[in-house]
């Protein structure tokens, strides 16, 4: 029950912030009728600088009423605008990221909710005797100042984020913080050693939709004195139907369910699963990796033809795929105790290079400097990647540089192809320092 309530939150997150605001100005509404109306022996305890008459009161209302309504209207055409700009400059995808900053539909909701008061405080004003000062004026006069300053950071933060290099950089930055923790799971993370005998239960989901989060709390409570692993191999953000395979239970000492009692069982397991209409955009790395490629991708089209922001892109995704690779590990352990495990398989090393590089290879393997900055940031991967998946990406360069090399037009552009591979050939191992990255872990 948590969980639906939890996605319906999180899917609805944009109208509850906005509603968040209005609140605030009924709350606000609310004190100012107690002080003015019902209780105005209260007002005694205000500063008079702070009390305001009726008529000014009702009259800096009626203005400010009017004036919140317009700013709304200019306010929302302005983030459907930079919104128009993500998606035709960048990638649809990564309008979202612009919606959840701060200062972007709060701003919406501050003048939202400084409409409702401004409007409902006229009704209250005009009950009130002519010569009693006010305190509800006073309130809109520190709610307009609040909204100014709101209306100050948002035109900051807009003309922040419609820089492109800015836009990469903030996708980077959350990618990552994501992969930092995810490399270090990765590392501290260990299985069970295999037994004889495991009895391996499959589970399956009960919606369709997209794999969001795992409950992994809640399904360790629920396995806690079972001795088993649970392993979940469909990845977050893949695409399940209703009755999919998305994992298994592995049991190490036989659990007497049968039947009835068993599908319950697993049921309730899989319901821990949380399917979501949409994909995670908050702690999955591989979406902000995706962003970066699609950025990279929308650069390279015929409309936009902005290789050096693929160029960018292509930089930033090999340091992170980098600091992704510091361990052979491909899971996690996201939750355990003495008797259960439960374990999520991410992606493997060759899967992670050919979804983040397989379609800028092919929209920019003809491009001169696009294949070079493509076999120099796997050849970046390589230098921090640790000694265990070396080979991987060295079979992956391999791959890149047959592709560019037949794509390139003269023998000018493949001598320079040419170079940047024999350079990663015979330089390959000594082209970090051991120390530096060691002191940084």
């Amino acid at each position: 029950m948590f969980n639906k309530i939890k996605l319906k939150y999180l899917n609805n997150r944009n109208f509850i912030r906005i509603i968040r605001y209005s609140l605030i100005s009924i709350l606000l509404l609310i004190l100012s009728w107690v002080i003015d109306y019902k209780c105005p022996s209260l007002k005694n305890n205000f500063p008079d600088i702070l009390l305001l008459s009726s008529e000014v009161s009702s009259s800096f209302l009626s203005t400010l009423s009017g004036t919140f309504l317009t700013v709304t209207t200019f306010t929302f055409t302005t983030i459907l605008t930079v919104m128009g700009k993500y998606s035709d400059s960048f990638t649809p995808r990564i309008v979202q990221d612009f919606i959840d900053k701060p200062n972007v539909l709060s701003l919406v909701g501050v003048y939202v909710g400084g409409f409702f008061y401004t409007v409902l405080a006229l009704f209250m004003v005009q009950n009130i005797e002519y010569e009693e000062p006010l305190l509800c004026g006073t309130i809109a006069i520190f709610y307009a100042v609040a909204a100014m300053i709101s209306f100050i950071l948002f035109v900051r933060r807009v003309l922040k984020d419609i820089k492109t290099s800015n836009v990469i950089e903030n996708v980077y930055q959350n990618a990552y913080k994501l992969i930092e923790d995810e490399s270090k799971r990765r590392k501290e993370s260990e299985r069970f050693k295999e037994e004889d005998g495991a009895l391996e239960i499959k589970i399956y989901a009960n919606e369709t939709g997209f794999i969001y989060e795992i409950d992994s709390s809640s399904l360790l409570n629920k396995l806690k004195d079972i001795k088993c692993e649970l392993v979940i191999e469909k990845k977050i953000g893949e695409y399940v139907s209703k009755g999919m395979y998305i994992g298994k239970i592995c049991l190490f000492k036989n659990l007497e369910l049968e039947g009835e009692d068993k599908d319950e069982f697993l049921n309730e397991l899989s319901s821990y699963i949380l399917i979501n209409v949409s994909k995670n955009d908050f702690k999955d790395y591989h979406h902000e990796v995706t962003n970066l490629t699609e950025i990279a991708m929308m650069a390279l089209s015929p409309g936009v033809n902005d290789p050096n922001t693929a160029i960018e892109c292509i930089r930033k995704i090999a340091v992170l795929l980098g600091r992704l690779f510091s361990t052979e590990n491909s899971y996690v352990v996201l939750k355990e105790n003495e008797n259960c495990k439960i374990i999520y398989i991410g992606y493997t090393i060759k899967e992670e290079l050919y979804n983040s590089f397989s379609q800028i290879i092919f929209y920019g393997k003809e491009d001169p400097m696009v294949a070079r900055a493509i076999l120099g940031g796997i050849y970046l991967i390589y230098t921090l990647a640790d000694t265990s998946v070396k080979d991987e990406v060295k079979d992956f360069i391999d791959y890149v540089y047959k592709i560019c090399l037949d794509a390139m037009a003269t023998d000018y552009d493949r001598e320079i192809i040419n170079i940047i591979y024999e350079d990663f050939k015979q330089n390959r191992d000594d082209q970090l320092d051991e120390d530096v990255v060691n002191e940084e872990k």
